[in-house]
């Protein structure tokens, strides 16, 4: 991953006080400018987005942060994170609040919001929609959160939040997870017909909902943060496919658009259009299951690893892009000189695959290699690497493209060789403590690695500048191994793209923006 500008210490968050970061992410001082729009913000007009999934607009069910861009309209978020800032601030809540261990978290709401059924937003809705989450059958993204906590209600604005460890990013999960709050009465009311009839006390009110369509959404004017939002209409078009979404944004049917293609958002900076870039955690990867009866080897692994040849790769299907040679990018702060990855040695490979072969007794080995099918780029990134891979004398790799439904849950099931992966991939420290931990929800390679759960505990505990840095680097050092369950071919940018007339957007990962604060000339 690259890293932000620089490290920043977390501090509690208050209504004049946010809590930065943990570790890095963030923009640069130049996307910091782009991210804040020119000019004074007006009033008025409309903007046309897109989603990638068919939307699912229950609040329980919003918490990814592909739902997120679709959600967050019609529901808010308990907390906000700003990008160019690289820090948190209320949004729906007025204030949040840490023990000195980083454990107990006293969550203050807003005074006098109203769902727009008219009911009160206030801490009995927050908990009564954190209890419905727990329920298995709803799928909820909140489950992880929810599974090491306990809460109580204080009083009608206020809640106190007990996690089972201490953890600084907390924060994130009043954004994204436990962040989205619908009206009580009208899940009750609605049952199973909320999620396509939500109600909730966001920016707009969804005016319109086509499923595998569009949503269209209109200006909530009771919306607790006065002056906003900036625009009456709001449009989200699902367009999946990465050349319907580019080919969409220059005929001007979409204003904000998607897309982690450096060159195509250079195409369109180039063209005038304002390009927000947003630095993720971890990045496009090949994945290994280190469960499988063959890839638990680490011979063939780094057999594997040694046959990989990522400057090949990138100059096919990256152009331009830095060739990653460990799990850092080299402006990151956490970079060490010395700590790469196995270096393309073809020679090295063979030696280490006929190793294998010699101590299992076989004679040849046939491996998987599944992706996605629908991304032309992702398609073509597992045929270049099985091409690599299949200059290994006695190996056959399969190369097979799949749809992204199957792909995301053969993932989630373990039921893979090797696979195209995006390995954290996302805005939040959180995600590479689930995707590499031991015991991580996302650790879908069954990797185990005492070191790394201890870097990785200790970037959640600490709020120790020097303390961050040291376990980020410890981090990007076991990741960075030939014994790693995964090896980055693409440092990651998810970049959002408004058109030169779309203004004040806060990038938010997977294409969204908070939407409220947009404003077009």
């Amino acid at each position: 991953m690259k890293a932000s500008r620089r490290a920043l210490p977390r501090a509690v968050v208050a209504l004049a006080m946010a809590a930065v970061m943990a570790g890095c992410g963030g923009v640069s001082a130049k996307n910091a400018a782009e991210s804040a729009g020119d000019g004074s913000p007006k009033r008025g007009g409309e903007v046309t987005g897109v989603v990638l999934s068919n939307p699912i607009p229950d609040s329980a069910r919003c918490g990814t942060p592909t739902a997120w861009i679709y959600c967050e309209p019609i529901y808010g978020s308990l907390m906000r994170y700003i990008a160019k800032d690289d820090k948190f601030e209320p949004a729906m809540a007025e204030s949040l609040e840490s023990s000195p261990d980083g454990k107990v978290w006293t969550l203050k709401l807003r005074s006098g919001i109203t769902f727009t059924d008219g009911t009160p937003y206030d801490a009995d809705a927050v908990s009564f929609n954190w209890e419905r989450a727990k329920n298995p059958a709803l799928l909820s993204p909140a489950l992880y959160w929810l599974s090491q906590m306990t809460w109580k209600v204080v009083d009608p604005l206020t809640i106190e939040v007990t996690l089972k460890g201490p953890n600084y990013n907390f924060p994130w999960a009043l954004q994204y997870e436990l962040g989205m709050i619908g009206s009580p009465k009208a899940i009750q009311e609605k049952g199973d017909a909320f999620g396509k009839e939500p109600v909730g006390a966001g920016p707009f009110i969804l005016e319109q909902f086509v499923e595998n369509s569009y949503l269209r959404y209109t200006r909530n004017p009771d919306y607790i943060e006065k002056g906003l939002p900036y625009i009456d209409k709001l449009t989200l078009k699902l367009i999946p496919g990465d050349d319907v979404r580019i080919n969409a944004f220059r005929a001007g049917e979409v204003n904000v658009h998607r897309t982690y293609i450096k060159r195509d958002a250079k195409a369109l900076e180039d063209a005038g259009n304002n390009v927000h870039r947003m630095v993720v955690w971890g990045g496009t990867s090949l994945g290994f299951n280190v469960k499988d009866p063959d890839l638990k080897d680490t011979d063939l692994r780094a057999a594997l690893m040694h046959a990989f040849d990522n400057a090949q790769l990138t100059a096919a299907i990256y152009p331009g892009d830095v060739a990653p040679d460990s799990w850092y990018a080299p402006d990151s702060p956490y970079r060490e000189d010395n700590v790469k990855y196995p270096a393309f040695d073809l020679a090295e490979a063979q030696r280490l695959f006929d190793a294998y072969l010699a101590k299992t007794g076989k004679a040849s080995l046939t491996l998987e290699l599944i992706g996605f099918g629908t991304a032309p780029v992702a398609k073509q990134a597992i045929e270049v690497i099985g091409a690599q891979f299949n200059k290994i004398k006695g190996l056959t790799v399969n190369v097979r493209p799949l749809d992204n439904l199957v792909l995301v849950q053969r993932w989630r099931e373990s039921d893979f060789q090797l696979s195209y992966v995006s390995s954290a991939n996302s805005q939040t420290p959180e995600s590479m403590f689930r995707a590499f931990s031991t015991n991580g929800d996302l650790n879908y390679y069954g990797y185990s690695n005492p070191a790394l759960d201890e870097a990785l505990e200790t970037t959640r505990r600490t709020t120790n500048a020097d303390e961050l840095a040291a376990a980020w680097k410890a981090v990007g050092a076991e990741l960075s191994k030939a014994d790693a369950p995964v090896r980055l071919f693409a440092y990651e940018h998810d970049m959002v793209i408004g058109a030169p007339t779309v203004h004040g957007i806060n990038p938010v990962n997977v294409g969204g923006a908070t939407w409220e604060r947009v404003w077009v000339d």
